[in-house]
């Protein structure tokens, strides 16, 4: 699935029935503050998955079915990937434990 890297995210966001087509059932519910400053309250997933040969289980936001599917900053974190905005492109980063 193609996804817009979001580093403003906090969590990756996926359409609920695309999530739902998948098997994958809601664990708990989050508030989330939309970017117009609506706030509302979503269901939460949690997935494996992988990108740039990475792979990883993450929390997901199950988002409505018009939602963009976004590639938020915890599983950026938990990839150990961080973003080159010149190249537009995924790297791997260093990650720090203090």
């Amino acid at each position: 699935m193609e996804a817009l890297v979001d580093t403003g995210a906090a969590y990756t966001i996926v359409p609920q029935p695309v999530l739902e087509s998948l098997g994958c059932e809601p664990l708990r519910s989050q508030r989330v503050v939309l970017a117009d400053g609506r706030i509302e309250e979503w269901s939460v997933t949690q997935m494996d998955v992988e990108c740039e040969g990475r792979r990883t289980t993450t929390p997901i936001l199950m988002g409505p079915a018009t939602a963009q599917a976004l590639l938020g900053a915890t599983t950026l974190e938990e990839l150990g990937l961080g973003i080159d905005p010149l190249n537009r492109r995924l790297v791997p980063v260093d990650l720090h434990l203090a």
